[in-house]
């Protein structure tokens, strides 16, 4: 029995398994990009960051 969640970064509804390990907080093409963002994490350099 799946139960139904918003995502907490787009607030659309997706479906999650209730019963998984770890529970999902986001839909799945937020997923990706939140997953791409952290496999790319590395390449920022210091020089790039915003000083204020």
């Amino acid at each position: 029995m799946n139960k139904v969640k918003k995502c907490l970064q787009c607030k659309a509804e997706f479906e999650v398994n209730p019963n998984a390990r770890f529970v999902r907080k986001y839909c799945k093409e937020c997923s990706k990009k939140r997953k791409k963002m952290w496999d790319e994490q590395w390449k920022v350099k210091f020089e790039d960051l915003d000083d204020e």
